[in-house]
């Protein structure tokens, strides 16, 4: 810890290069490992040192400093640090750099972002000063939903994963629900992105916390966002159905033909039926779903988690949802699941889908 105070003088930009470089290169490997960035945690004066060398004249300086906090952020301690004394000035920064589409440093810096917003308890900081910034919410859907929009190669794909975080908090989920600006139907496509496992695990995990306010149900399955297309298609398999059923699924599901390939993730595929789970909660819901074939497609799902291909882990998950679907609706016994004292079974369908057991 002492070495750490010592050296963090160093680290100011009015240093010289010479000692800038040596010093930020030894941090940078410190944050190799957990016990590291307990350290550097731990000392404020240093934390801001890094994000001030962040705009330092010297490239190889500022895409080191960088790189460190993107160390520090991915571990909890460090994020906490970090929001606790700089998210002033880390929020903006990461921002400028993701806007402008020729910084080299765009990509690390989204990862900061993402990293900082990840823990539940840190959410609302880093929205409320991302929220000072004018559009910020509806720049940044810019540059997820653009593809290519950084001209150096950067390709942006935390976004993804921020956009899941910033979702994780109630203030999050309306900003992106707003009807105006229409932000969630332009991110929901990318559940089906082939690109990017994570800018596509980002929006499955989004949509996954908008399901679960039920208060907003009716408005996914209207046509105006129309999600349970993009819900089931990356459930669904190869598996040929009758014409009855055919006619019950969504268009975007009928007649998919042999070489239909289901999401390989199997914390994908578990996001998806997490999200099933929360649009049953409503009697609404689970007629919805029902009538569209839902079930047939978690039938073959289940066979499939039952392969040597599947993930047993999820059947229970898958289970779940079907059970719930199977029931008639006098069974159920409740409109609303979730705003309703019910029975121990179903309810344990609905809120412990975490858990993936009965």
């Amino acid at each position: 810890m002492e070495a750490l105070r010592e050296m963090t003088p160093f680290l100011s930009k009015s240093a010289r290069l010479d000692l800038k470089s040596v010093s930020l290169t030894h941090v940078l490997g410190l944050t190799g490992s957990k016990d590291g960035i307990t350290l550097i945690s731990q000392c404020p004066q240093l934390l801001s040192n890094v994000v001030e060398l962040t705009a330092d004249e010297s490239e190889s300086v500022r895409k080191d400093a960088v790189l460190t906090l993107v160390n520090i952020s991915a571990e909890q301690e460090g994020a906490e640090a970090l929001v606790k004394e700089l998210v002033g000035e880390i929020v903006p920064l990461s921002y400028a750099a993701i806007l402008d589409e020729n910084n080299k440093l765009a990509d690390p810096w989204s990862m900061v972002l993402c990293n900082v917003s990840r823990p539940e308890a840190l959410v609302n900081a880093v929205l409320e000063e991302l929220l000072k910034i004018e559009h910020a919410i509806e720049k940044l859907t810019t540059c997820l939903t653009r593809i290519g929009y950084n001209k150096q190669k950067g390709h942006l794909n935390y976004l993804g994963p921020l956009f899941s975080n910033l979702s994780q908090c109630k203030r999050g989920r309306d900003i992106i629900c707003n009807q105006k600006t229409d932000l969630l139907s332009r991110i929901v496509p990318f559940v089906h992105h082939e690109g990017s496992i994570v800018r596509r695990g980002g929006a499955i995990g989004l949509l996954k916390n908008i399901c679960f306010d039920s208060t907003v149900h009716d408005w996914l399955l209207s046509g105006e966002v129309d999600v349970l297309p993009y819900i089931l298609l990356p459930l669904a398999g190869p598996e040929e159905f009758d014409d009855d059923t055919n006619d019950k699924l969504p268009v975007e599901l009928q007649y998919l033909g042999p070489d239909k390939s289901r999401e390989e993730d199997p914390d994908i595929r578990k996001m998806l039926l997490e999200s099933l789970a929360q649009l049953c909660a409503t009697r609404k819901g689970r007629e919805y779903l029902r009538d569209r074939g839902t079930y047939e497609v978690l039938r073959e799902l289940h066979k499939f988690e039952c392969s040597p291909e599947g993930e047993k882990r999820l059947l229970a998950t898958c289970e779940n949802v079907v059970d719930i679907l199977i029931r008639t609706e006098d069974e159920i016994g409740e409109d609303n699941l979730k705003a309703l004292e019910i029975p121990e079974d179903v309810i344990s369908k609905i809120e412990k889908m975490d858990d993936g057991n009965e």
